[in-house]
């Protein structure tokens, strides 16, 4: 009975105690949960969360979501009323002048109006307003107003057909006008809201009979300066684990590999955003990267060889005592995690960091046998969990 053809605000709440709660359009249903409430414990990151369809893609969903938020917690019976009062989707003050019609400067019937689903418009709180703040209305007759559209008026959705309202100055509010009516309306959409216009005829407004309004000019609602986003971000957590799998060639599902990322995918970015990227994001990539690189340098007969080449095989059982040595593992670094992108660093920049890096660490011990392998996974990491593959 709840199930409408029409555009209704839905909320789904679980919780230990009550289980299941439905909302609709901020209201409880009052339907209880056959099953017993609990706890999310046992949710497995491989799950699916699916809208619209089946994981099958063979039971779509021929509905309009506007809007969709999961929220980490329960929301309470206020917060779903706060929710569904803010409502969802751009408003509008749609201003009918009506200034030809009454002895009122500048007077106007003020609409908050805005699209409520793919075939209709909500139009709420009409009222009588004048932009000269020293106007009053004194006494204003307002019968039988009704919303027209495309030089028509629908024969459905007139709310205010009925309207018999006498405005006084007791009534007006400089600056926010007398209302109308506190019921809303809906018209149905025609062209869509570029190119539909409206209008508003009376039985009676102020002393003339049977008139209707000047064309409607349409005012935004005053839209909040915010600052422009970065042309850059950073990949999130399961993006960051995705590429550097791409990039070794090696299997996300190793058990090493899978380990650490559920030990750290908590401290990995959760958002694109790179105003709120940490000092402790870097240190769970660079974590993550070590042991992509543990992984793909171990394998001696198959990820390393895939990666680095057959001709590299002496270079990890040298001491990287040469140029060449420690050009061999640096340079399928360079070509597969960082790459010629005008928009990546330049080869001959970090050449030269990958390499004293390696010699710096041989100095400090020197190479060969199981120290060559972990120098090379030291460079491995410090590509891998650089920028070159966290920025997007």
């Amino acid at each position: 009975q709840r199930l409408q053809a029409s555009l209704q605000h839905v909320v789904v709440t679980f919780d230990p105690v009550n289980g299941r709660r439905i909302y609709v359009n901020g209201e409880f249903t009052g339907d209880l949960d056959a099953a017993a409430g609990g706890t999310l414990n046992d949710w497995d990151n491989s799950f699916a969360f699916v809208l619209g369809n089946e994981v099958s893609n063979d039971r779509q969903w021929s509905g309009v979501i506007r809007l969709v938020a999961v929220h980490s917690r329960a929301l309470t019976p206020a917060q779903v009323q706060q929710n569904f009062a803010a409502g969802v989707g751009e408003k509008f003050f749609l201003l009918f002048g009506v200034e030809h019609l009454l002895d009122m400067p500048k007077s106007y019937v003020l609409f908050e109006a805005a699209q409520y689903d793919s075939s209709s418009y909500l139009f709420t709180n009409p009222r009588l307003i004048s932009l000269d703040p020293a106007a009053r209305p004194g006494t204003v007759n307002v019968k039988g107003m009704r919303i027209g559209i495309n030089a028509a008026e629908p024969a459905v959705g007139q709310a205010y057909q009925l309207l018999d309202k006498t405005v006084t100055d007791s009534d007006y509010v400089p600056g926010m006008g007398a209302p109308l009516s506190d019921v809303g309306t809906v018209i149905g959409l025609e062209r869509g809201p570029e190119l539909d216009e409206f209008y508003l005829c009376f039985d009676q407004l102020g002393a003339r009979t049977d008139v209707c309004s000047q064309f409607a000019e349409v005012e935004p609602a005053v839209a909040v300066p915010t600052a422009r986003p970065a042309d850059i971000g950073v990949r999130t957590f399961d993006s960051i684990n995705a590429t550097m799998a791409a990039v070794t060639g090696v299997d996300p599902n190793n058990a090493k590999v899978k380990a650490t990322y559920s030990s750290v995918r908590q401290s990995l970015p959760a958002v694109t955003d790179l105003d709120a990227f940490l000092s402790s994001h870097q240190t769970s990539i660079a974590q993550l990267a070590l042991q992509y690189c543990n992984v793909l340098i171990d394998d001696a007969s198959g990820a390393r060889v895939a990666f680095f080449g057959s001709s590299a095989s002496s270079a990890f059982s040298s001491s990287l005592a040469t140029g060449a040595e420690r050009n061999a593992i640096i340079d399928p670094l360079i070509e597969k995690m960082i790459g010629t992108a005008a928009t990546q660093p330049a080869a001959a920049t970090v050449r030269p960091k990958l390499d004293k890096l390696m010699t710096d660490l041989c100095s400090a011990r020197a190479c060969g046998g199981r120290r060559t392998l972990d120098v090379a996974k030291a460079a491995c990491g410090a590509a891998l969990g650089s920028a070159t593959t966290l920025i997007q």
